[in-house]
């Protein structure tokens, strides 16, 4: 008997022990406190805990919490927490519950009815539309109605993501909330212009000096700015309101970025690289966690969240450590920028190790632990901004140093360069009119060159002598040619025939003419050895010629030319034709018919194609055409690309209808307009007969 005696009374213990101790509430005053005694907590242990049902009958097992405020650390579950509000010998009273923690995702706030039945009176978090919010702020505020004579019992369900996990609760009266409200926006509208401002300044500073490291200070300033911005839950209220992936993924990945930023930019700053190598190494590394921390914060799942906010406070933790003594190390180096650096970190790392505590459970939630991350790293930025003008400064004043010791070896080394120059200016000047003397023989032999050549070529009366509607275009890219127009009047086994030809030697300018002149005298030499009127013999003789002459003991040339040869029997009126390269166009009044050459050319080759020749029967009025390559490679029009075949067959076709005189007219002047203002790219030669 006394055994079981004894158990109940334990059980009664227990149960008095889990027992909340009632709030009482207190009319005049205008906030109370619900201290960590009045609240007992519940984590679930799965998602089906959700149901205030199931979770109202197991009271009895909720604990009480062991700080001054309710600090988890990074929780992911559903957490439920119970208390009680003693409003006995009271008026009915309004007040609003207030969660210090702005960034909560779910809140649900359930009012015990009778014995036994929960009804949700209340609702809010960042992950439920902003409208919810009674008052339209921030802060998570949930207006409670507290009857007359009550008390009233309360379970609330709080589910943060796997984010800090922390925050006090009071309740206020509506004054008092509006007038903290009044102060809140007034101390983070100072501290969000002070950080706005350096954010502009750093900017300014990196146009004005084009130095690389006041754009990452500023976008270091720029993401540590919108962090704290985010975690006053400003971001919710004012820029992605009701965006919940982005409300629920900002502080770890806006985290992340700035400890980026703030480590690329203390690794320029204090010339890590230089000073510690190794270290720096160290640093580059690092930030390939950062990025791979900032690709999971961006993929869904809530484990993923978890482990992104978890290791981006864990991160900055060892980096605040880590940083210590290469710090130390390269102040006592003299590095000039280090001093500041060290002010500036010791008051940017204390706030961090405030408010990462706070996060991890460890510091109570006050004032500074909730407000001095923003505090310090406004004073970081404050501090670190200065030193960057500083550092500006140093380098502009070692600038001008440099610049005055430049100044006065410019002076020194001018006076000796003016000795120099008139020294030289005099041997400049002899030499330059030697050139223009070498220069002036060089032209005047190449245009005596040009004389001869032209002498070579057939003249417009002897031309005319043959056909008498015939129109040659000869326009070389220099003053003389590798491209050639070619006639000969030759009998062979009693008839005659007429044979003409347009031909691209190897080349152009000097050596091209060189090639035309030997190509030339090779057509004449194996046009008059002919036996019978072919185009593919007079080819295959020509090739021999130029491979013999072009052909040495020691070394054989691979020169020789393209060609389209034709020879035209007027008793017949037939035309032979064989190409080497180039093409030939025959055409009447409606149409083009193109003969394609045999490809290869005239003159030492690997190829052992057959020369292919083609009869062709003439009418009155047909006309050739035969041209060189120099027309059909040129650039030109309006995005300087090559006239190609097809370009120069659109200018042809344009102009069958014409008479002979008109279109050769017509195709010169196309390509000159085609050409414009390029630059002519070849020897360009082309031959328009009448029949």
């Amino acid at each position: 008997m006394l055994k079981y005696f004894t158990l109940l009374i334990i059980s009664l213990l227990i149960e008095f022990s889990s027992q909340a101790t009632p709030t009482r509430i207190v009319p005049d005053k205008e906030t109370i406190e619900i201290s960590a005694k009045s609240i007992r907590y519940y984590i679930s242990p799965s998602t089906s805990s959700k149901q205030v049902s199931s979770v109202s009958k197991s009271i009895h097992q909720f604990k009480p919490i062991h700080s001054t405020i309710v600090n988890l650390g990074f929780e992911t579950r559903d957490v439920w927490f119970f208390f009680e509000l003693d409003n006995k010998q009271n008026p009915a009273l309004i007040r609003n519950l207030h969660l210090s923690n702005p960034i909560l995702d779910e809140v649900d706030i359930y009012q015990k009815i009778g014995s036994n039945t929960w009804i949700l009176i209340n609702k809010g978090g960042d992950q439920r539309p902003f409208d919810l919010r009674q008052h339209q702020q921030s802060e998570q505020l949930f207006q409670l109605q507290i009857p007359e004579n009550s008390n009233i019992q309360f379970l609330m369900r709080v589910n943060n993501g796997g984010e800090q996990f922390y925050f006090n609760t009071t309740l206020e009266k509506d004054i008092y909330t509006k007038n903290e409200a009044g102060k809140h926006q007034l101390f983070f509208g100072i501290l969000f212009g002070i950080m706005g401002f350096i954010i502009l300044l750093n900017f300014s500073m990196g146009l004005l000096f084009k130095q690389r490291i006041a754009y990452i200070y500023t976008l270091y300033a720029v993401f540590f700015t919108l962090l704290q911005f985010s975690l006053q839950g400003l971001g919710t209220a004012w820029l992605w309101t009701d965006q919940y992936f982005i409300i629920n993924r900002a502080n770890p990945v806006l985290a992340t970025l700035g400890v980026y930023f703030f480590l690329h930019f203390t690794y320029q700053f204090l010339d890590i690289g230089t000073y510690m190598p190794k270290f720096g190494k160290w640093i580059l590394r690092f930030q390939y966690l950062l990025i791979l921390n900032l690709i999971l914060a961006l993929i869904p799942g809530e484990s993923f969240l978890f482990i992104s906010a978890l290791a981006v406070n864990a991160m900055t933790v060892l980096l605040n450590i880590a940083i210590i003594i290469p710090l130390i190390i390269i102040l006592k180096r003299g590095n000039r920028s280090a001093r500041s650096y060290f002010v500036a970190f010791s008051v940017l790392q204390f706030s961090v190790f405030v408010f990462v505590f706070r996060n991890f459970g460890i510091l109570p939630d006050s004032f500074l632990a909730n407000n001095g991350l923003q505090l310090g790293a406004a004073t970081e930025m404050i501090i670190l901004t200065i030193a960057i003008l500083q550092r500006f400064k140093l380098m502009n004043d070692d600038s001008v140093a440099t610049l005055a010791k430049a100044n006065k070896l410019k002076e020194e080394l001018n006076i000796k360069l003016e000795i120099e120059v008139a020294e030289r200016t005099q041997e400049v000047i002899l030499q330059r009119n030697e050139l223009a003397e070498k220069n002036e023989e060089i032209v005047d032999s190449i245009n005596y060159a040009k004389r001869i050549q032209l002498a070579i070529l057939p003249s417009q009366i002897s031309i005319q002598r043959m056909f008498q509607k015939a129109h040659v275009w000869y326009a070389p890219k220099d003053i003389i040619a590798g491209d050639f127009y070619w006639f000969k009047d030759q009998e062979i086994n009693g008839q005659n025939y007429r044979f003409f030809a347009v031909a691209d030697c190897t080349g152009h300018g000097v050596p091209g003419a060189m090639m035309s002149v030997l190509c030339m005298n090779a057509l004449n030499e194996s046009c008059a050895k002919l036996s019978t009127a072919s185009t593919n013999e007079l080819l295959i003789k020509t090739s021999d010629y130029l491979s013999v002459y072009l052909s040495s003991d020691d070394q054989q040339l691979a020169d020789g030319m393209d060609i389209s040869i034709a020879c035209y029997s007027e008793s017949t009126q037939t035309l032979i034709w064989s190409g080497a390269n180039n093409p030939l166009w025959v055409m009447n009044d409606s149409e083009i018919t193109v003969y394609s050459p045999t490809k290869r050319p005239i003159g030492k080759t690997d190829s052992s194609i057959a020369f292919e020749e083609h009869f062709i029967q003439l009418e009155k009025g047909t006309r050739v055409f035969l041209f060189s390559d120099g027309l059909i490679d040129q650039f030109g029009g309006q995005n300087g690309k090559k006239l190609k075949t097809k370009g120069l067959r659109a200018i042809v076709e344009s102009s069958l209808a014409f008479d002979i005189t008109s279109q050769a007219k017509h195709i010169q002047d196309s390509f000159l307009d085609w050409k414009n203002s390029e630059e002519q790219i070849d020897d360009v030669c082309m031959l328009l007969i009448e029949f």
